[in-house]
This record gives structure tokens, sequence and C-alpha cells, in this order.
């Protein structure tokens, strides 16, 4: 089964992008990850550009979002909701209809105490708005501070592990359904 992993962050070391790469560690058996990491290729979206030829980084984020049998978000929060850069890439999806009826879980992670409670909050409500099968029970907030991960990129809090665990579980378990 195949996950696309898409962080909201354009930092490449960013909590978002580092989360998303634990998953892919911590993933049950059967799920293969692909990331797009491309995000700060993507031109401002526009009715009038969205026609053939595409841009190349939009053909091929389209291309992965057709291939995937999942998807999986993680976003920072800017200013209570997600980032203007996840919205555009949002944005050059929905008329492809790639997200309808697609399982996706919505995660944030943030060093506040809230974790990125209100930009996961704006990215499902947008998902559902797509028609995303979002997958409560596999959408996650963490509260992270970059001491929350080891020099690896790795979860030290066994708990915080675990709930991780327990989102993908319950994404593989919708994927495998649909």
């Amino acid at each position: 089964m195949r996950v696309l992993a898409l962080s909201g962050s354009l930092r490449s070391q960013s909590l978002n992008t580092l989360l998303l790469k634990e998953a892919s560690r911590l993933a049950p058996e059967g799920m293969a990850f692909t990331f797009w990491e491309q995000l700060d290729d993507l031109p401002h979206f526009s009715p009038e550009r969205d026609e053939d030829p595409l841009p190349p980084a939009v053909a091929d984020l389209r291309a992965r979002f057709h291939e995937a049998d999942a998807l999986l978000f993680c976003t920072p929060e800017y200013i209570h909701a997600m980032p203007a850069v996840l919205k555009n890439l949002l944005e050059w999806v929905v008329s492809s209809g790639d997200c309808v009826g697609k399982p996706a879980a919505a995660w944030s992670v943030s060093p506040s105490l809230e974790g990125g409670a209100r930009a996961q909050a704006s990215l499902v409500h947008t998902l559902e708005v797509m028609s995303a099968k979002v997958v409560a029970e596999a959408s996650l907030c963490l509260s992270l501070a970059r001491s929350g991960l080891d020099g690896d990129g790795r979860l030290k809090d066994s708990d915080q592990a675990a709930s991780l665990r327990g989102a993908l579980n319950r994404l593989h378990a919708q994927m495998a359904a649909s």
C-alpha cells in the first residue's frame, strides 16, 4: 500500500518533515512511503495556469497523488493555520479529483503546547472540502520541541512513538478497507 507523505514546511530539517521520515520507519509492514519534496517548486495557483501543459512540478505532484493509496500530511502552524505553501499545493490538486474518496491523515507537529491543532483543523477542513476520506483516528497533533527527537530524527518519547504507530495502523486499516 502506497502512502504519499507531504510536509507543509519548506525547511529541510523541519519537525514536520522529520516526523514523516520517522513515520516511514515506524509504519506497519506493507506500507510504502513516497516523499514529495518539491513544495518550493510549485508556482502560485491560478485557474488560468491549470491547463496543459502543466508546470512540471504540478504534473509530478498530480501523478504522485494519483498513484497513492493514501495521503499523509504533516503541517506546521503559521498564524493559527496551515502555511500558504501547503494550501497552494492543495489548490493545484483539487481539480484533478485525485483526493476524492482517498484515505488521508492530517498531522501537525509544533513546539507549542497545542501541537499545531489550529493548522491541523484547517488542513482537515480543506481535505474534507476536497472529498478526501479523512481518517480522524489516524490524525495527530503532537507537541514536540526539537529536543523530542534524537540526533537521527527518531522520537525520544515512547508514548508519542506509540501514538504515531497507532495512527499509522489506523490509516493502514482504512487503506485495506478502501
